[in-house]
């Protein structure tokens, strides 16, 4: 007896179709207002869109520039390093050159080449005025 509520539930579902079938009066005048609301409402959140796009796009630019002039401060600091480093290493090879000179000139003069000794130097100390 399955078909009894069957063809009563099918009877009531072909009487309520109509009904919400049939448009309602002033159904177009108040579609229209939907659609120009909508329409609105769409125009106001692209604007919003757009103002968040051209935040972030300036962000990003910042960001790119901050990015590039740390880049070019850096490679700024890194020639300056190489550059005190090329310097610190000619003053050590110059030391080193002198102090090689140094001992070969000791070395003679201990070997009996006297014109590779020198006479000791007492140590110059800078004067001061005193006021």
């Amino acid at each position: 007896m399955r078909t009894v509520p069957i063809l009563i539930l099918t009877a009531v579902c072909a009487l309520a179709a109509p009904a919400f079938a049939q448009p309602t009066p002033g159904g177009d005048a108040e579609l229209a207002d939907q659609n120009r609301r909508s329409e609105a409402l769409n125009a106001d959140i692209n604007a919003k869109n757009r103002a968040v796009q051209a935040r972030n796009d300036a962000t990003r630019a910042a960001f790119a520039k901050a990015t590039a002039d740390y880049q070019a401060a850096l490679a700024k600091h890194d020639a300056q390093v190489q550059a005190i480093n090329a310097d610190a290493a000619q003053a050590q090879a110059a030391y080193q050159k002198q102090m090689d000179d140094w001992k070969a000139a000791v070395a003679a003069c201990k070997a009996g080449d006297v014109s590779k000794c020198q006479p000791a130097k007492a140590p110059t100390t800078a004067k001061t005025s005193s006021p």
